[in-house]
């Protein structure tokens, strides 16, 4: 008896869109390296992204945060982007759809 085996490969793309952000390169000092950085109001990124889930990769070391001669405090979009891409990230609410507009295109 021949036993078969099958492999199935799931890949997965999340895409995080953040709206009236302003990026700017600045110096970071955790990864050592020039990277865009947004300034973040408030405590949180938006609905989409509980601040809590930001807490935690904030006190995990994840996210890194700066501010410079006491300016705005930034995100670096480069620990952002690490953090979305660990496993934490499906903690994230599921998007909610978006209704199609009617009418478009007439």
């Amino acid at each position: 008896m021949v036993l078969k085996t099958t492999r199935i490969t799931i890949e997965t793309e999340s895409l995080l869109v953040v709206r009236r952000g302003k990026t700017v390169v600045t110096w970071c000092p955790v990864c050592c390296a020039e990277a865009e950085a947004m300034t973040l109001k408030g405590d949180s990124l938006g609905e989409d992204i509980p601040s809590t889930l930001l807490r935690d990769w904030l006190a995990a070391g994840k996210l890194h945060l700066s501010s410079s001669d006491g300016g705005p405090v930034r995100i670096c979009l480069t620990s952002l982007l690490r953090c979305f891409e660990s496993e934490d990230a499906r903690r994230l609410p599921t998007p909610k759809p978006t209704p199609p507009k009617t009418g478009e295109g007439k």
